[in-house]
């Protein structure tokens, strides 16, 4: 059986969300709702956006996860710290959202408020663990997002970006190739 290569399942650069460093997460978020009118139902809509510099330049990345933390600025601190994930246990999880006093404020104040955040303060910039290369298998791409490299993958050929590469387009793949199996 053929392997499967990143570059098949990834959405190329031209077809993603770009925002630039200076725009605020309420522009970000009309860039990809303008993604989400143009291509109706017929594909799935982006929920990260790629951040680029006025000279074209690749910057990083404004996830969902992104968003989250920065409309609610204590993860930072929380995240700064460090903690043993084995002990995320849920009593240890309450006690940091009581301790903590995450999300007191009504998410539409949050959001208020939030809209006017540069993309540059919420967005990550890529580690070298978050590209791969368009001829890699995407076995190797499931191996980094079952480990928690942070979401999406940014795809490349020699040293220019060509694309992104989704959970979400990858788990469509096994599924699709899972149903196909006969039993």
């Amino acid at each position: 059986m053929k392997s499967i290569t990143v570059k098949e399942l990834m959405v190329p650069l031209a077809e993603y969300v770009r925002v630039g460093k200076d725009d605020t997460l309420y522009q970000c978020f009309r860039a990809m709702e303008e993604d989400r009118e143009r291509k109706g139902r017929s594909g799935h809509a982006h929920r990260d956006a790629l951040v680029f510099d006025e000279n074209g330049d690749f910057l990083g990345k404004v996830t969902m996860l992104d968003v989250l933390m920065a409309l609610e600025p204590t993860y930072k601190r929380l995240m700064g710290e460090s903690q043993d994930k084995a002990s995320l246990t849920s009593d240890y999880v309450a006690r940091l959202y009581r301790d903590y006093d995450l999300w007191t404020e009504p998410l539409d104040t949050l959001c208020e408020e939030g809209a006017g955040l540069k993309v540059s303060e919420i967005m990550q910039t890529c580690s070298k663990n978050e590209f791969m290369d368009e001829d890699d298998d995407v076995g190797k791409a499931l191996h980094k997002f079952v480990m928690g490299v942070h979401q999406p993958v940014i795809v490349r050929k020699g040293e220019e970006l060509t694309g992104v590469l989704r959970l979400g387009d990858v788990f469509e793949k096994v599924r699709e190739l899972t149903l196909a199996c006969a039993m």
